[in-house]
């Protein structure tokens, strides 16, 4: 009898918990998830790629939504030190120097969080955590004892999106037979191909310093495809792109820090400012703007048809489900064998939030922001709006990401490197 009743208190209790914990889940304000997800960027290049200048013009140009919904904020100090070295850049009525680079043995590390606004309230949809570090920590031996060089290799291998910038600058003396211009170029690939094609994150090359390159031909695809040629003319970089073409996104991205005609190379080979020429930066906001779409391509490419398939049920479901459904529809899902699966997919960035990014990567599959609201906004209470208002808010910053790249895409057809979507 003892035992009996031990049984039904136990079964009570727990019953009573489950509830609790339900009613608290209920009780939570609605809206975004509760944890924001971060994404690590790894940017490597050799001293004098150009580095630091892609930095600043890149925060510079997303700091403020204007051309898209998103926009781009970080850590005082951070935005401090990044407004100083755009300023420093596009000044040539002082001395016309450059912002400092990356020492050999220097770290970077920037965390940036992309916000929209909802109902005149900022919402963050995600953090970018972007590492920038000298490609000579790849080559160079280290001292006894450090740290530094395994520290890196860990940090590529826990990426979810590489980039690898090369010095434009470099590329055009090499096209132009200039002997040093090749040896540079054999160095940054040599550095940043062996460690690349070990790992399994989407890869953007970035082509820096894309204004001294304007004259080679009139036509920009033209140009990139010169590029293009030149790169694949080396047998790793061409095994890379072999080997990742069909489940891995890698790119070839031309970009500009200061545009046309602020900068030219001096009598010595060095490049100086243009007397009183303005900035004017070219898809320098294409690389950070690419990260989530690639990474979610590449994801969605390494499914088993069977999962595919669970996928775009749930996608459809969800287009037709108000936010709240949405929601318990998410947690449904994430619990379910084809959930699992892409949560998996993602690695170490679903670890810790694996519903909050499984829900942007949901979102993200939408053909667009959409308009999928089923019943008029008089008739939804005041936290479903909430809901509903971020929910498209957030689709709209996704599509907004993607429509960078396609844009890209479509204007320069050579930027895409591998076959596979």
């Amino acid at each position: 009898m003892y035992v009996v009743l031990m049984v039904i208190v136990v079964t009570i209790s727990l019953a009573m918990l489950a509830r609790g914990l339900r009613a608290r889940r209920m009780a939570r304000p609605l809206g975004v998830p509760d944890t924001t997800p971060t994404f690590q960027v790894v940017a490597l290049g050799l001293q004098g790629s150009g580095k630091t200048l892609l930095l600043a013009s890149m925060y510079h140009r997303l700091k403020a939504p204007a051309g898209q919904s998103y926009y781009l904020t970080a850590s005082h100090e951070d935005v401090l030190l990044l407004n100083r070295w755009y300023v420093q850049m596009a000044d040539t009525a002082a001395s016309g120097d450059w912002p400092q680079g990356t020492a050999k043995g220097e770290t970077r590390h920037f965390t940036f969080t992309v916000r929209t606004h909802v109902a005149g309230a900022a919402m963050s949809i995600l953090h970018l955590k972007y590492l920038e570090y000298a490609g000579e920590l790849l080559t160079e031996i280290q001292d006894a004892g450090s740290t530094r060089q395994k520290e890196l290799f860990d940090q590529i291998d826990a990426a979810d999106a590489l980039i690898g910038v090369i010095d434009g600058h470099r590329i055009r003396q090499h096209l132009d037979g200039h002997p040093r211009g090749w040896v540079h170029l054999e160095r940054t690939l040599n550095a940043l191909l062996p460690v690349m094609i070990q790992a399994s994150a989407p890869i953007s090359f970035v082509i820096t310093k894309w204004d001294l390159l304007a004259d080679l031909h009139p036509d920009e695809d033209t140009r990139l495809s010169m590029v293009h040629n030149l790169l694949t003319s080396n047998d790793l970089f061409r095994s890379l792109v072999r080997l990742h073409s069909a489940d891995r996104v890698v790119r070839l991205i031309p970009v500009s820090a200061v545009g046309p005609g602020f900068a030219e190379v001096g009598p010595e080979g060095e490049i100086v400012k243009v007397a009183r020429s303005e900035v004017h930066p070219a898809n320098v906001e294409v690389p950070l703007s690419a990260v989530v779409p690639d990474m979610f391509d590449q994801v969605e490419s390494r499914l088993d048809r069977q999962t595919r398939s669970a996928l775009n049920a749930q996608i459809r479901r969800r287009t037709q489900q108000g936010a709240l459904e949405a929601l318990a529809s998410l947690t449904s899902f994430a619990g379910q064998v084809a959930g699992r699966a892409v949560m998996a997919a993602f690695g170490p960035s679903a670890a810790v939030v694996g519903e909050a990014v499984l829900g942007l990567f949901l979102d993200a599959r939408v053909a667009g922001p959409g308009d999928e609201w089923t019943r008029a906004n008089d008739e939804l209470s005041q936290a479903e709006r909430r809901l509903e208002e971020s929910r498209r808010a957030r689709r709209q910053v996704l599509y907004d990401m993607r429509r960078k790249v396609d844009l890209l895409e479509g204007r320069l057809p050579h930027s895409r490197l591998s076959d596979g979507r």
